[in-house]
């Protein structure tokens, strides 16, 4: 009889053993995914100096000096059917050289990286160069994001001073939309 049993369970044993072989057990995790709202502007350093030089005949007006070199480069991740837009301004107390204004325009690659207000005057007031920013990323190289165009625009001949230089400070902010 022990012989029998014995038996028994070596035959028996491997089909056992295959049965908790094949035998399977799972965990489960719960994982969130959120978005938070990203909100980040760079600038690809600064404009050249802007020189208002001799007009190549005498009596015409001096040519307004202009820059394209720079970007405005930035994130923006909004909540659906909100925007943002780029307001631009100087500090209060700077001024452009006398007999002259300075001009800012903004030219985003389009998309959701928004629409051009057009050329705007600087002044110490917050404008709109930049409108209708959805969720994007204009990326980071050299000739990526809104291409800014400063202009020294001569308004007064009669009133510029040789040798007059003015430096000002653009402030450039991403903000969101009402």
């Amino acid at each position: 009889m022990l012989k029998l049993k014995k038996a028994a369970f070596l035959l028996l044993a491997p089909l056992l053993t295959v049965g908790f072989l094949l035998a399977q057990d799972t965990a489960t995790q719960t994982v969130t995914m959120r978005v938070s709202e990203i909100c980040v502007i760079d600038v690809t350093g600064n404009p050249s100096v802007l020189v208002i030089v001799p007009p190549s005949d005498g009596g015409d007006t001096p040519a307004n000096p202009s820059d394209s070199s720079t970007y405005a480069q930035y994130t923006s991740v909004v909540a659906s059917g909100k925007t943002r837009s780029i307001t631009a301004q100087w500090a209060a107390g700077d001024t452009a050289p006398s007999g002259c204004v300075l001009q800012l325009l903004a030219q985003p690659a389009g998309g959701n990286q928004g629409t051009s207000a057009g050329t705007i005057t600087l002044s110490s007031t917050p404008q709109n160069i930049v409108t209708g920013i959805g969720s994007c990323a204009t990326g980071r190289g050299p000739t990526q994001g809104a291409r800014l165009t400063y202009t020294l625009v001569i308004n007064d001949v009669e009133s510029l001073v040789a040798g007059e230089e003015k430096t000002v400070t653009v402030t450039l902010t991403l903000t969101d939309d009402a």
